[in-house]
């Protein structure tokens, strides 16, 4: 994950499974933190086999907010908690002739 600057407002680039890529705003919904500057990892869900096990699922890249710890789901911005209302914003990303363009003007909920 790496943090970018595109006048006043701060995106966290995402490249998953080495061709994935998601674009989400360094603003963490739950307290305004940082959020891009946290860990990114798979998502951990507890086992269908066993409820008290885990599992790492590896399609979700998760991102963690450096400030509190909460969770979201990088490809759409949703907090992994169950029940939880809040995501980051979304942005639609593409790689044009090696480079990497988001569009800012075009943010997902």
């Amino acid at each position: 994950m790496t943090v970018v600057r595109a006048g006043r407002v701060e995106v966290g680039i995402v490249r998953w499974d080495g061709d994935q890529l998601y674009a989400l705003r360094n603003v963490c919904p739950h307290a305004g933190g940082p959020v891009c500057r946290g860990r990114l990892g798979p998502r951990i869900v507890a086992s269908a086999a066993d409820p008290l096990a885990l599992d790492v699922d590896d399609a979700c890249p998760t991102v963690t907010c450096a400030w509190h710890g909460w969770e979201f789901d990088a490809r759409d911005g949703r907090a992994v908690a169950p029940g939880s209302r809040l995501r980051v914003r979304t942005y639609p990303v593409r790689v044009e002739e090696g480079t990497v363009l988001v569009d800012l003007g075009r943010a997902r909920a």
